[in-house]
């Protein structure tokens, strides 16, 4: 007789609902630059174009430029221009929808530091 593995909750429609979820959030996040963008918007609230270089070391304007665009379009950064006398000045920020996210980021943050504290002990350990 075959066995149907079952999952700890009853409705798997929600269970398939929260993975694809999951995958579209993994998706929408990943690479390398994607967390580096929002977090130094986070930190900074606002920053140019040309403001990322000094943040982010090693991306590159064209890698940037298609960031940015993938995060515009999925809600999570806007475009703005401030409107000068003398220049107009174009900047990005986080939106509200993006605020949402710093909690992942920051729970991320932490299990990195903590995992790392961890790693490190345990190769202390082994050493001795």
């Amino acid at each position: 007789m075959e066995k149907k593995i079952k999952p700890c909750i009853e409705n798997e429609k929600i269970l398939k609902q929260r993975f694809l979820a999951l995958r579209d959030t993994l998706d929408l996040l990943s690479g390398k630059w994607r967390f580096c963008i929002l977090l130094n918007l986070h930190y900074y609230e606002k920053l140019r174009f040309k403001d990322f270089f000094e943040v982010s070391n090693g991306i590159s304007p064209k890698v940037l430029s298609s960031e940015l665009t993938t995060l515009e379009a999925h809600q999570l950064i806007e475009k703005n221009i401030e409107y000068t006398p003398t220049q107009d000045i174009t900047y990005y920020q986080l939106t509200k929808h993006a605020q949402e996210i710093w909690h992942v980021l920051n729970t991320l943050i932490e299990f990195g530091l903590s995992n790392r504290k961890e790693v490190i002990k345990s190769l202390h350990q082994d050493k001795n």
